[in-house]
């Protein structure tokens, strides 16, 4: 019994994260946050694959790349 909910568990949250992820892939062409429900989706994917971690941690490093050069080029001239 405890193999059934165990693996039912895992089947339950891999199909949550796709859900998640294939809505914030939508979003990203319809109106609405898809960056947001994208890396809500892989962040569930995570808990059980590499891919997703590694794929959750190069968008995060990417988009923080990204926020700091807009930070900085949008500073007033001292």
């Amino acid at each position: 019994m405890d193999w059934v909910v165990k693996h039912g568990l895992k089947i339950a949250r891999i199909i949550a994260g796709m859900v998640v992820l294939l809505v914030g892939l939508a979003l990203l062409v319809l109106p609405g946050p898809g960056i947001p429900f994208v890396l809500a989706g892989l962040a569930i994917l995570a808990v059980d694959f590499v891919w997703a971690r590694q794929l959750k941690k190069r968008i995060e490093s990417k988009t923080k790349e990204v926020v700091d050069k807009v930070r900085r080029s949008n500073k007033p001239p001292a």
